[in-house]
């Protein structure tokens, strides 16, 4: 969801962080895990998030709570996470010591059906990041709709999804970028042979900023073959 890590898919913004973390199997389809971060580092709120009040690693730290859970009901399978995090400044900072901080927060939630060779899917992601000198930072909302469909040897894979990212720091401050996509994707076996084919487009929207009528296309084609 995020611009400056092009791997984020939508869903709640965290990654790996340093802390610990405690799961607990409710029972045979759910569980839920726990976690605290506490990390020397400025720009891993959550494992993920960025730092927007100029701190350093010097001077800060970060610490966050984070909560998960996961559970099937029937044919509905449900992921959420939520985690919250803040720069902490020690007071060394030679720039308004004990006052800078960012604050972020972030929010994930997936439902996925098993309706046999139909799989259909949704998620749908928030970040808020915030400098508590600055007021400056970023929030992004994202949606996403899919299914896989499996026709004997057969796959297809089709997806729809949108993010709305708003960055204070940079471009146009206040107004959301939209990135919109979808992709459409098969892929067979024939004997020893597999083929995958793949196409999607993006575009981008912002009517003051240089990304307005941004669009891109792309075709992949994957052929392996084992003996």
């Amino acid at each position: 969801m995020d611009t400056a890590d092009d791997d984020a898919s939508v869903g709640a913004f965290v990654g790996a962080y340093s802390g610990v973390s405690l799961s607990y199997k409710i029972s045979d389809t759910m569980s839920v895990t726990g976690a605290y971060q506490a990390s020397a580092d400025v720009a891993d709120a959550c494992g993920a998030g960025e730092a927007y009040d100029g701190e350093t690693a010097s001077t800060h730290g970060t610490t966050g709570t984070g909560f998960g859970f996961s559970g099937t009901f029937g044919i509905v399978a449900v992921g959420a996470t939520v985690c919250n995090a803040t720069t902490n400044d020690a007071g060394t900072s030679t720039v308004s010591p004990g006052s800078t901080s960012t604050s972020t927060s972030t929010l994930g939630v997936g439902v996925k059906l098993d309706l046999g060779d139909i799989d259909p899917f949704i998620s749908f992601g928030t970040y808020l990041g915030v400098g508590s000198v600055s007021k400056s930072g970023a929030a992004y909302a994202g949606n996403e709709v899919g299914l896989t469909y499996a026709m004997g040897g057969d796959t297809i894979v089709a997806y729809y999804g949108s993010v709305a990212e708003v960055d204070t720091t940079a471009g146009v401050a206040g107004e959301a970028i939209t990135k919109t996509g979808m992709e459409l994707g098969y892929s067979t076996t024939v004997g020893p042979a597999s083929l995958a084919v793949g196409y999607g487009t993006q575009t981008k929207a912002q009517t003051l900023g240089a990304s307005d009528g941004y669009s891109m296309t792309d075709i992949e084609v994957a052929m392996t073959y084992s003996f």
